[in-house]
C-alpha cells in the first residue's frame, strides 16, 4: 500500500471515530446524571483535537499529491522524446508547482563556462522578462560556485543577503536555489521564490529540491543529447541530398540528351504521390527513388549510351541492365534501402512483360508503378535530337491505351486527373 493510500485510509478512519464520538457527546447530553459534565467536556475536546488533526492530514495529502505530482512530471520528461525547450519549461512549471512558488528560473551553463537564462516562468505558466531575476544572480552565483543548495525563509533578515540592497528593494522573502548536476559537473541552476510569503519553503524542502533537482538534470541532460542528434541527423540529411543531387549532375553531364529529365520526373512523381494519399514519409524515399532512378546508367558503357543509331539486340540487353547495376550500388547504403523500389523496379510492367525482374501487377512496388508513368510521360512529351516531343493530348491517349498492361489502371486515373501535366 503506497503512502498516499495510507493516508486516505487514515483520513476515513478519523472521519468514522469522529462521528462516534459525536454519537457517545449527544447520547450524553440527553443525560441528567451531573457527573456526565466532565466526560461530555473530555470528548468534545477529543473531537476537535481529531478535526484538527483531520484538517492536516488534509493539507498534508494535498501536498503530498501535488509532491509526487510534481516527481512523476520530472520522471516523464526523463523517458521522453521532447526536445530541450518543452523539457526545460516542463522541469520549470513542475518546481514552481512542487514549491508552491511565485515564479521560477532556470539557468543552464554554456561551453565558455557562463550560465545563460533558458526559461523563465511564473506561477500561471506565462513565460517572464528574464531582466526581471537579474536581483537573482548573487544567489545564483553562489550555488554555481559552491555546488550546494541555498534556502532562505526569510531574504529580508537572512545575513547571507544583508548586503544585497536588491533583495530588500524587491521584498524578496523565500528563495530556494539548487545546482543541476551530472556525475558532479553542473550543467546549470534551478531558482525559485516568492514575495508574499515568509517562510513558505522550509528545510525539509532543501532535501526534495534536491531529489528533484537530480532527476530534473538527467532530463535536462537526454533532452541535450536528443537535441544534439536531431541537430546531427538534420545534418547528415543535407549532406545525404547534395550527394545524391551530385551523383544526378553527373548522370545529367555525361548524357546531355536527358539533361533536366531528372528534376522533371521527380517534381511530377512528387504531385502524383501525394495526390495517391503517400505520406510524408514515404514520399521522402519516392523522391530519393526518383532522382536516383536512372543512376544504374553510370555502369553502360559510353559507346553504348551515348550511341546516336540503333542499338543492336545485345547493346539493348546491357542498357536493360541498369536497374541491375542501380540495386548493386545502392543496395549497401542502409539509409537508400526504402528508395530501392524506383531505381530497381521502374521498368517491370503490370502485364509481367517489364524488366529486370518480370514482375507482375501489384508483385511491382507501388513506388515504382507511381514513377513509370511520370517516366514515360516525360520521355514522350520532351524534345530530342532525333525526334520532336509529342502534344500531350496524344501522350494522354497512349497512356490510357497501355493502362492495364504498362501501368497500374488506378495510377494511370489518378494521373491523368492531374493539373498542368504539359508544365
Amino acid at each position: 500500500m503506497t503512502e498516499s493510500n495510507e493516508a486516505q485510509n487514515m483520513h476515513k478512519q478519523m472521519d468514522e471515530m469522529n462521528k462516534m464520538l459525536l454519537r457517545v457527546i449527544s447520547h450524553l447530553a440527553r443525560s441528567t446524571d451531573g457527573q456526565t459534565s466532565l466526560v461530555l467536556r473530555d470528548l468534545t475536546q477529543i473531537s476537535s483535537t481529531m478535526a484538527a488533526l483531520k484538517h492536516s492530514m488534509t493539507g498534508y495529502l494535498s501536498t503530498y499529491e501535488r509532491q509526487v505530482g510534481a516527481l512523476v512530471g520530472v520522471g516523464s520528461a526523463i523517458n521522453s522524446s521532447l526536445g530541450l525547450k518543452r523539457v526545460l519549461e516542463m522541469v520549470m512549471d513542475s518546481l514552481i508547482a512542487l514549491m508552491g512558488a511565485e515564479r521560477g528560473l532556470l539557468m543552464l551553463r554554456e561551453p565558455n563556462g557562463e550560465l545563460k537564462v533558458r526559461v523563465a516562468r511564473g506561477g500561471d505558466r506565462e513565460d517572464l522578462a528574464q531582466e526581471i531575476f537579474s536581483i537573482s544572480k548573487t544567489v545564483v552565483q553562489q550555488v554555481a560556485e559552491t555546488g550546494n543548495a541555498i534556502l532562505t525563509t526569510n531574504a529580508q533578515d537572512d545575513p547571507r543577503f544583508g548586503r544585497q540592497v536588491s533583495v530588500a528593494a524587491y521584498r524578496l522573502r523565500s528563495i530556494l536555489c539548487s545546482p543541476l548536476k551530472i556525475k558532479d559537473n553542473l550543467i546549470g541552476v534551478i531558482y525559485v521564490d516568492n514575495r508574499a510569503h515568509t517562510g513558505i519553503f522550509g528545510n525539509n524542502d532543501l532535501s526534495l529540491i534536491s531529489a528533484f533537482s537530480n532527476q530534473a538534470a538527467v532530463a535536462i541532460d537526454n533532452a541535450s543529447l536528443f537535441d544534439d542528434l536531431q541537430e546531427s541527423n538534420a545534418e547528415l540529411q543535407i549532406a545525404y541530398q547534395a550527394t545524391l543531387e551530385g551523383w544526378v549532375r553527373a548522370l545529367d553531364l555525361r548524357d546531355k540528351e536527358t539533361e533536366g529529365h531528372t528534376q522533371r520526373v521527380t517534381t511530377l512523381t512528387q504531385r502524383l504521390a501525394q495526390a495517391m494519399g503517400v505520406d510524408e514519409d514515404a514520399l521522402l524515399h519516392i523522391t530519393r527513388g526518383a532522382l536516383l532512378h536512372d543512376i544504374g546508367k553510370m555502369a553502360i558503357p559510353d559507346g553504348i549510351l551515348l550511341k546516336p543509331g540503333s542499338l543492336t539486340d545485345e547493346e539493348r540487353a546491357q542498357i536493360q541492365k541498369h536497374p541491375i547495376y542501380a540495386y548493386e550500388m545502392l543496395s549497401p547504403i542502409k539509409f537508400l534501402h526504402p528508395a530501392l523500389d524506383i531505381p530497381y523496379c521502374h521498368h517491370e510492367k503490370w502485364d509481367g512483360s517489364g524488366y529486370p525482374r518480370g514482375l507482375k501487377g501489384e508483385e511491382i512496388p507501388f513506388a515504382a508503378r507511381i514513377f513509370s508513368v511520370v517516366d514515360v510521360w516525360d520521355a514522350l512529351i520532351s524534345n530530342r535530337p532525333y525526334r520532336k516531343g509529342l502534344p500531350p493530348s496524344e501522350i494522354r491517349t497512349l497512356i490510357q491505351k497501355d493502362s492495364g498492361s504498362h501501368f497500374d489502371p488506378k495510377v494511370v486515373d489518378t494521373f491523368l486527373r492531374l493539373e498542368n501535366l504539359a508544365v
